[in-house]
């Protein structure tokens, strides 16, 4: 079973050897690793294509312009070859056995069934608040990027990514769900998921920043329920209603009607109450460990 890494990078001259290293280390010898670079101003496309030139499983198929995260993860799709399609970041790396277990999850599906396999990641960190996490908590698996597995049959409808969006995951993770014919959960750790100041999604930021970086990554939830290609069904279309309306309140500071209001699960109005109000913030900081990882995705 062949498996499609697809890579956007962007300035990660500091982490991608290592990112690559541990993709070429994997128990699962067969895989494409296909990377886009979105106009790095650093050594990373001269380490890219280094490293394709050592090993005809790396491909570099796209570089030298700033085009945008998802846009970028969409370009190294349309290049893929493979049954099964994953993505990691340029920062994040693979535990030996991360594609075996997909592998394994997978096995004996045909390519055009619509299935995703769903795992847990691990965090590391140079900042002991925020390393050494097994995400999320308990028995359920990660809906974050890196941890999404999905066969081809059913990237096919997920793929393009809305290329407005800032960043793939809320829209892989709920698209993967909703249109998924069977969904499969394990508590594998198939990514060690790095955690710096640099990170896409940052946890060093004011509040002021938090509140507009997650307004943009949370504009997912509308991109999504516009999308007409996607035709997501009911439920699913229900849940995003919600966790925009949450999203809206949450922006504009209406933490009680945050906590009362959408109908969502009590974890996650807490945890999204918690990135309204800068005390709350504040708090949520200082006990991220504690916190983190209690929402089941």
């Amino acid at each position: 079973m062949k498996i499609s890494i697809l890579s956007a990078v962007y300035n990660e001259q500091q982490h991608v050897e290592e990112m690559i290293a541990s993709v070429r280390s994997q128990l699962h010898p067969d895989w494409e690793l296909l990377f886009v670079d979105d106009g790095s101003t650093d050594r990373t496309v001269e380490l890219i294509t280094a490293a394709a030139a050592a090993d005809p499983r790396i491909q570099v198929v796209g570089q030298g312009r700033k085009i945008g995260k998802a846009r970028a993860f969409n370009l190294a799709y349309a290049a893929s070859t493979g049954a099964v399609v994953v993505l990691l970041a340029g920062d994040d790396i693979m535990p030996v056995d991360s594609l075996r277990h997909r592998a394994e999850a997978l096995g004996g599906t045909p390519a055009e069934e619509r299935v995703v396999a769903f795992f847990k990641l691990r965090t590391f960190s140079e900042n002991p608040r925020w390393d050494g996490m097994v995400l999320p908590r308990g028995d359920s698996a990660s809906r974050s990027g890196g941890s999404i597995t999905m066969t081809r049959g059913l990237a096919d409808l997920v793929f393009p990514i809305d290329e407005s969006l800032r960043s793939e995951d809320i829209w892989l993770g709920h698209a993967a769900e909703a249109l998924a014919s069977r969904v499969i959960s394990l508590p594998h750790v198939v990514l060690h998921y790095r955690m710096h100041e640099g990170n896409s999604n940052q946890r060093a930021e004011s509040f002021t920043q938090l509140n507009e970086s997650t307004r943009r990554r949370h504009q997912a939830y509308q991109a999504l329920l516009a999308s007409a290609r996607l035709n997501l069904p009911e439920a699913s279309r229900q849940l995003l209603k919600q966790l925009w309306w949450a999203e809206e309140l949450r922006y504009n500071g209406q933490t009680l009607r945050v906590l009362f209001g959408p109908d969502l699960p009590l974890i996650d109005r807490l945890a999204i109450a918690s990135m309204s109000d800068p005390t709350l913030y504040r708090i949520r900081s200082r006990y991220f460990k504690l916190l983190s990882g209690r929402r089941n995705r």
